[in-house]
């Protein structure tokens, strides 16, 4: 099973937000509220909004492939950080779908990820992730990322508690 990692084309953004807001969904309404999931959706993940950061420079997004299955997508951003001074990469999103997690994608996806910021003369690559993520984080820690900070990530109406997670790819 080869996974592939190709950039957006402009005809897959209804794919996009498909799998944005499906992924998101499934991923964490068991631990919000139907209220702050469909908020979030609404305001973070509409058509409009994936349209304009699709439109923005400073962003990339690519699809992790299975034959002609898309199986999750990745979200760099190379926008001057708050968090981190430097030249950084930050991965904004990294989903995988339900159906497509345990066969290497979210792997082959971060992968991608340290070899685009190499390439980019990028030193860091960091990410936000929900403290109560404890699959994501271990993860995480299992690619080498380390714990640096936290910030608060609004879900709806609730304010949650994301750690700063970054790696050293020098």
């Amino acid at each position: 099973m080869e996974i592939k990692i190709e950039p957006l084309r402009s005809d897959e953004l209804v794919t996009l937000t498909q799998i944005s807001q499906t992924t998101f969904y499934d991923t964490f309404h068991e631990q919000n509220t139907k209220e702050d999931i469909e908020l979030f959706i609404e305001t973070c993940l509409s058509s409009d909004v994936i349209e304009a950061e699709v439109s923005n420079p400073d962003n990339r997004f690519f699809f992790a492939k299975i034959g002609t299955t898309v199986a999750g997508y990745i979200k760099l951003s190379t926008a001057a950080s708050k968090e981190l001074a430097g030249e950084v990469l930050e991965i904004s999103r990294i989903y995988v779908t339900e159906e497509m997690q345990g066969r290497g994608v979210g792997k082959a996806l971060m992968e991608f990820a340290i070899s685009f910021a190499v390439s980019n003369q990028k030193t860091t690559i960091f990410l936000g992730v929900w403290k109560h993520n404890k699959k994501a984080i271990s993860f995480y820690e299992k690619l080498g990322f380390k714990k640096f900070g936290e910030h608060l990530f609004m879900l709806g109406k609730d304010a949650q508690t994301d750690w700063l997670m970054k790696k050293d790819v020098k």
